[in-house]
């Protein structure tokens, strides 16, 4: 869980990007020139890039490295596999330890 602090600056980032969601609905039924819409859906879009950078360093800095610490090995593996799914590489580091098992990524030479 987030702390007390970075609660709610998480609040307070969501309650801002729900205004600018609201004032992308007038601009809509408004009429408003599309470029114009577009540049207001990027700026939300980088505001929820920053919401999720504030929120994944707070769960980096708690959760993960309390189950890193942890003794139990499940815990850990748990942990790592959830960010790998989060960040879509889970598929594609099962496909590179597939590609290993069968050889790729082997110098030359060698068995």
């Amino acid at each position: 869980m987030p702390s007390q602090t970075t609660k709610k600056d998480l609040l307070a980032r969501l309650r801002t990007i729900e205004g600018h969601v609201r004032g992308i609905q007038r601009m809509v039924e408004d009429d408003a020139y599309c470029i114009d819409v577009i540049h207001q859906v990027k700026a939300i879009q980088q505001a929820l890039e920053r919401f999720n950078a504030v929120l994944l360093s707070e769960h980096l800095n708690t959760c993960v490295a309390t189950a890193i610490r942890s003794d139990d090995p499940r815990e850990r593996e748990r942990v790592v596999s959830e960010l790998l799914q989060v960040f879509g590489a889970a598929g594609e580091a099962r496909s590179a330890r597939r590609a290993w098992g069968r050889g790729a990524g082997r110098r030359p030479g060698r068995t």
